[in-house]
């Protein structure tokens, strides 16, 4: 069996006369499977590739360079001598090129094609390259898949407003009594809740919250607060609402569990999310395939991935009289010796600092759109979301009502796409984004994450999820629309305020992944185009969320500023 390694190197993987090739191949894998070794299969390039891995752990990318490897192992374990076959073949092999290290230095090179890393230390979290210790399950990144048609016996025909959501969660009944009453506690309104809206006692018309308030004659523009269950309780549709918020709060969740292997160190790479033979960063759990940092090879010593160098001068080990700020909205990290040299003002101790006045002005602009709803046409409201984790500290009321606008926008999502988990930790990645869930791996934080709604008559029809990156990109990872309500223009009027809205705070491009179905859409409906490689390596300090399968697309923004 050895002989089927050797003469498959030595003939170039082609069939010895009256043998086929197929059968050399079968006889070289099944002696490399007998003598330890383990094969497995890699997603690159939206394919699978076969990679073999030696008992030493190494890992080769074809079967010829599997059987060379094989060759020079067996002959470095027999000695000078080696085996009779080894010696018979050895004329025939190309000499083992010795691999080449980069010299340690602090230079600033080219970001990012090559990183900077510090002194020949070892590394803080043990191997500095980390392989998947159990090959039979390769770790990909998620997926997503859109949904085809509803899901049989579904709801998605029902309206998505706050009394639908209500009734759902068992706060209210349907034709419940209720009334509207006057700043003096008296009622001037009585009605029956239905999913869709108020039916009027007087004229039996279902009318939306604020169309139920403006036709008791009421321009208090608060229809929750004042809107009274009328069954002696004295609830009114904001108490349901906190009611419900308060028993979600204390339901435990997948986000809670532990996102960290025992190695400290993410099993996928948090730029492409695949897994294989990954490089890891010294400072974060990051890991990353060597190629998708722009690296030919390890680096000797510590690395450090491009969101942990500093964004003024590359490097990201840090002296002991220095340390790192980030920045509130684009979270890229600068040393502040770098800053004190470029700025004259003091930063040390500052909670919420920015890296310049656009990335401020984008914070604030976000901060001060969020739960505001703007009008985009007939009976149609945009609103910009954001979860409780991160939100400006408002009233109950407002924060009940914010997170009854988030669970709808899940159950959106989840009506129109196929659940997506993410392969290591379990949980549900469009929940996760929906409620802007923290995490220690950088490809799993989506605190950054704001939710963009759109409704008809309080009924939510489309959603849009948002992350900006500072002014340089912002990227908008998942958009959906409901089954009922698609060829309307709903997507086009939630995307339009959506790109209207970042143009007004400067941020100059958005890109999108877009599943392969939906690619034309984009591209001819919506006027984005294919992001190249090139174009994609350039964005490497800063983590996007994208899925397997996807097609990163991008669209350049007119900027007003």
């Amino acid at each position: 069996m050895a002989d089927a390694v050797f003469n498959w190197y030595k003939n170039g993987g082609t069939a010895e006369p009256g043998t086929k090739r197929s059968e050399t191949t079968l006889q070289a894998k099944k002696h490399l499977s007998s003598m330890g070794w383990v094969f497995w299969y890699a997603q690159k390039n939206g394919r699978q590739e076969l990679r073999y891995q030696s008992p030493q752990g190494k890992v080769y990318y074809t079967l010829k360079a599997a059987c060379k490897g094989y060759i020079d192992e067996t002959s470095g374990a027999e000695g000078g001598g080696g085996m009779a076959v080894a010696v018979a073949v050895a004329a025939d092999l190309e000499p083992k090129k010795p691999l080449k290290r980069k010299s340690v230095t602090q230079e600033n090179p080219a970001f990012p094609k090559s990183l900077p890393f510090k002194s020949l230390q070892p590394p803080k979290r043990g191997k500095k390259v980390r392989k998947q210790e159990n090959q039979a399950k390769v770790i990909k990144r998620a997926s997503i898949r859109i949904r085809e048609d509803p899901v049989p016996n579904s709801s998605h025909r029902n309206p998505r407003t706050v009394l639908s959501w209500l009734i759902d969660n068992n706060a209210v009944s349907i034709l419940a009594k209720v009334y509207y009453r006057n700043k003096a506690g008296s009622p001037l309104m009585r009605g029956r809740i239905t999913r869709t809206g108020i039916q009027c006692d007087c004229c039996f018309r279902v009318f939306a919250l604020t169309a139920f308030e403006a036709h008791a004659g009421s321009t208090n523009h608060r229809p929750a607060a004042n809107i009274i269950l009328d069954d002696g309780s004295g609830r009114s549709l904001s108490d349901c609402q906190r009611q419900v918020h308060d028993s979600m709060m204390t339901i435990p969740t997948s986000a809670k569990k532990d996102d960290l292997n025992p190695h400290g160190s993410d099993d996928v790479c948090s730029a492409c999310c695949d897994g294989g033979e990954l490089i890891c960063c010294d400072r974060c759990p990051s890991a990353f395939h060597v190629n998708c940092v722009g690296l030919k090879e390890v680096p000797d010593g510590d690395w450090f991935c491009p969101s942990c160098c500093c964004g003024i001068c590359c490097i990201g080990t840090v002296s002991d009289d220095d340390n790192f700020l980030a920045c509130q909205q684009c979270e890229c990290k600068f040393h502040i010796g770098c800053l004190k040299l470029k700025e004259s003002n003091e930063l040390a101790g500052k909670n919420n600092w920015f890296c310049s006045h656009s990335c401020e002005n984008i914070f604030s602009g976000l901060r001060n759109l969020t739960g505001k709803p703007i009008l985009v046409g007939n009976n149609l409201t945009w609103t910009l979301l954001k979860s409780k984790a991160s939100s400006n500290g408002d009233g109950l009321d407002s924060c009940a009502e914010n997170h009854r606008k988030l669970n709808i926008a899940l159950d959106v999502m989840h009506e129109c796409f196929e659940p997506s988990k993410d392969s290591y930790t379990g949980r549900d990645l469009v929940e996760a984004v929906i409620f802007s869930q923290g995490s220690n791996l950088k490809r799993l934080n989506f605190k950054g994450f704001y939710i963009a709604v759109l409704e008809e008559n309080d009924d939510l029809v489309s959603v849009a999820t948002i992350r900006v990156h500072g002014d340089i990109v912002a990227e908008m990872s998942l958009v959906a629309t409901r089954f009922s309500h698609r060829r309307r223009g709903m997507c086009r009027a939630l995307v339009d305020e959506l790109e209207k809205n970042l143009a007004k705070l400067g941020v100059q491009k958005l890109i999108l992944p877009a599943v392969p179905a939906a690619v034309d859409t984009w591209v001819n409906g919506f006027g984005f185009s294919h992001m190249t490689g090139d174009e994609r390596s350039k964005l490497l300090q800063y983590t996007l969320l994208d899925f397997q399968g996807s097609i990163m697309c991008q669209k350049p923004l007119k900027t007003e500023l």
